[in-house]
């Protein structure tokens, strides 16, 4: 009966981590702009969560524990590439010609590229706030810094983000109506 028991629960986990997968991704991509590397991060975090998941002991904390096993794996690629490796995205040649699709994702990639632009620190704590939604808290423990410096981080990166976009909108090349989207 244990032996059922235990394979009901794994069975469980492993769905909780299939529903996570494209949030993930979305991170991944979101700091790589890469889909094939972020595909590859998110690959190694389900592996290595599923891997571990008996060290898991609270269930209500599986996405910080996922955000931060991403997180590290991002970082160890850093590490092995070196900071200066050029990452760069091939467009999707599916999208459709429509001329609001365009100028949507004209102002998706400058939004990217501004994102892209930020010091990695920052960027990674803007993605993890305003891109998957996590709390002060959960970025605070995702991170492993002091919720006063998740919080300056956000400020700064945001600031930075405005800047970026209102120069944008400054030649012309981006309308001027800015907001907050969580």
């Amino acid at each position: 009966m244990k032996k059922i028991m235990n394979l009901l629960a794994a069975s469980r986990l492993k769905q909780e981590f299939a529903d996570r997968r494209n949030k993930l991704y979305k991170v991944a991509y979101s700091w790589c702009h890469n889909s094939a590397l972020a595909d590859d991060l998110v690959q190694e975090t389900m592996f290595k969560a599923m891997k571990n998941a008996d060290k898991l002991r609270n269930q209500a904390t599986l996405d910080t524990w996922l955000y931060r096993i991403l997180l590290n794996n991002w970082h160890d690629y850093l590490r092995v590439q070196g900071r200066n490796t050029e990452l760069f995205d091939i467009g999707d040649e599916n999208q459709p010609e429509h001329v609001d699709h365009y100028q949507q994702s004209q102002i998706v990639g400058r939004v990217r590229s501004s994102v892209d632009r930020l010091p990695m620190s920052l960027r990674e704590v803007v993605t993890l706030a305003d891109f998957a939604g996590f709390s002060y808290a959960e970025i605070a423990e995702i991170v492993d810094i002091p919720i006063g410096t998740v919080m300056s981080r956000l400020f700064r990166g945001r600031q930075k983000l405005k800047e970026q976009l209102l120069d944008l909108a400054g030649e012309g090349r981006l309308p001027v109506r800015l907001m907050r989207v969580k």
